[in-house]
C-alpha cells in the first residue's frame, strides 16, 4: 500500500485543533458583525458548472486559464471545484430569483473551501478557506466605503489593528477602454522585456500585467499611465466621494494606480487589505464594485459590490495563545468497576450543565486512570470510590495548582454544578 494515501494532497491540509479554533473564532466574530450591517448567510456548492467561473472570472484570467480544478463528471459535464466565492453567490441569486423576491439591497455572506491549483506557500493552499460578502442592488460611494468599514471592522475585532486599506478606481466602461489604449500603448514598446505571461496579457487582457509578479514586470509597471488620469468626471466625483466616506469612518488608506485585482468582473471602487508591519507582503483580503456580473450570468441589471478575506493567511496572523483551550477539563474518575455506574450518573449530570467533561474509567488502579486525565489536560479530577457513594460525596483534586492545593477536599455530591461553575 503506498503511502502517499496517508498523506493530504499536495497544497491541503487537515484543519483541527488550533487552527479550527482560530477557524471558528473568525467566523464567529464575523457572523455578529455581518448580522449587525444586514447581512445573512448563504451556502453554495463547492462544484458549478464551469461556464459559471468562464463567464463571471473571465478566460484570460489566470484562475480559469491556469488554476482551476476542472473535470468531467459521469454525465459528460464539465465541472468545477469553486475557485473563490463570488461567481456562484451570484448564480444562486439568478438560480433563486432572489433579486425579485427580497427588497435591495440583498445582502449575502458566505465561507467555506476554495480550490486553486496553484504553487502551494506559506498561507497559500490548493485548498484554502475564504469569508466573503456580497451588497447586490446599491449603487453608491457610501455603499462602497460601508462595505470596506466592514472588511476593516472584521479584522480588527478578531484583533488585526495594523492593516493598511489600498483602494483604487477602474471607472466606467469608458474609462477603462480609454486607459487599455493608453496602456496597451505603453507596455507594447517593452515587449520583449515583459514576462511570457505578460506577453499573452497584453494581447489578451492588458489590466492584468499591472497585477504581474514578475519583478521585471513590476518595473515596468512604475512608469506606467494611471487609471487616475483617464477617468471621466462621474469616476472622479464617485471615487472622491468613497475616500471622504472612509475618512468620515475614521480609517486610513491609500490609493494604489497599480491596483487592479485579479478578476475581470470588477469596476469603479476596488481595495485591498494588507499588513501594514510587513510581516505578510499578501493581501489577506480585497474585493470590489461589479456592477455587470449579475447580467452577465443571466440575470437582471443589478449592481453590485463585495469582498472576501483569506482566512490561512489572517489565521497566520493571530496569537496562538489565544487559542489554547482556556475552559477548564473535569473528568470523573470511579476508583474501581464499583462505583462506575455511580460515576457515571455524575458523569451525565456535568454534561446537562454544559460542563466539560471525561469520563476516566479505563485502567487498572487510580494511579493509572489520574495518569490518564493528565494526558488529557485536565484540571480537576472528580473521584468516587466507596465512601463517596456511601455518603453522597465527591472527592476533588485539582491538577495543575501547587501541591497544597492539590491536596483532595470531599463535597456534598448535590453541590458540585455550583462548585464547578463557580469555582
Amino acid at each position: 500500500m503506498s503511502k502517499t494515501i496517508f498523506t493530504p494532497v499536495r497544497g491541503m491540509k487537515d484543519l483541527y485543533g488550533i487552527d479550527f479554533n482560530k477557524y471558528k473564532y473568525i467566523i464567529d466574530t464575523a457572523i455578529k458583525i455581518a448580522n449587525k450591517y444586514g447581512y445573512s448567510t448563504i451556502e453554495t456548492p463547492i462544484v458549478e458548472n464551469t461556464e459559471v467561473f468562464q463567464r463571471s472570472i473571465g478566460d484570460d484570467t489566470d484562475v480559469v486559464s491556469k488554476e482551476m480544478y476542472t473535470f468531467k463528471d459521469k454525465g459528460d459535464e464539465s465541472i468545477t471545484l469553486r475557485p473563490e466565492g463570488t461567481a456562484g453567490v451570484m448564480r444562486a441569486i439568478v438560480s433563486n430569483n432572489m433579486v425579485v423576491s427580497n427588497n435591495l439591497p440583498l445582502k449575502l455572506m458566505y465561507y467555506g473551501p476554495m480550490f486553486r491549483y496553484d504553487r502551494p506557500q506559506k498561507g497559500r493552499y490548493r485548498q484554502f478557506h475564504q469569508l466573503g460578502f456580497e451588497s447586490i442592488g446599491a449603487k453608491s460611494p457610501y455603499t462602497d466605503a460601508i462595505n470596506i468599514a466592514l472588511a476593516n471592522e472584521i479584522l480588527t475585532s478578531v484583533g488585526i489593528f495594523d492593516c493598511q486599506v489600498y483602494i483604487n478606481s477602474l471607472g466606467d466602461l469608458s474609462s477603462r477602454e480609454n486607459y487599455l489604449k493608453a496602456i496597451v500603448k505603453y507596455f507594447s514598446i517593452y515587449e520583449d522585456k515583459l514576462s511570457e505571461d505578460s506577453k499573452i496579457r497584453l494581447k489578451k487582457n492588458p489590466l492584468r500585467i499591472l497585477d504581474s509578479k514578475d519583478q521585471n514586470d513590476k518595473e515596468i509597471c512604475l512608469m506606467a499611465p494611471k487609471i487616475s488620469d483617464y477617468l471621466n468626471k462621474n469616476d472622479i466625483k464617485y471615487f472622491e466621494c468613497v475616500c471622504e466616506t472612509l475618512e468620515k469612518c475614521g480609517i486610513k488608506y491609500v490609493i494604489d494606480n497599480l491596483l487592479v485585482r485579479g478578476l475581470d468582473y470588477y469596476s469603479h471602487t476596488i481595495f485591498e487589505l494588507k499588513i501594514s508591519n510587513g510581516q505578510y507582503k499578501d493581501a489577506i483580503g480585497g474585493g470590489g464594485r461589479y456592477d455587470g456580473l449579475l447580467k452577465l450570468l443571466g440575470g437582471p441589471d443589478v449592481s453590485g459590490i463585495g469582498f472576501a478575506i483569506g482566512m490561512e493567511r489572517l489565521m497566520m496572523l493571530l496569537d496562538e495563545n489565544k487559542f489554547q483551550q482556556q475552559e477548564y477539563i473535569v473528568s470523573v474518575i470511579p476508583v474501581s468497576d464499583k462505583e462506575i455506574d455511580n460515576a457515571f450518573e455524575l458523569y451525565k449530570t456535568i454534561l446537562s450543565n454544559n460542563i466539560r467533561a471525561e469520563f476516566v474509567h479505563i485502567g487498572n488502579n487510580l494511579s493509572k486512570k489520574v495518569e490518564i486525565a493528565s494526558k488529557l489536560n485536565s484540571t480537576i479530577l472528580l473521584i468516587i470510590g466507596e465512601e463517596e457513594v456511601k455518603n453522597n460525596t465527591i472527592t476533588i483534586t485539582y491538577m495543575n495548582k501547587s501541591e497544597e492545593a492539590r491536596r483532595n477536599k470531599t463535597i456534598d455530591r448535590n453541590n458540585i454544578v455550583g462548585f464547578l461553575k463557580y469555582n
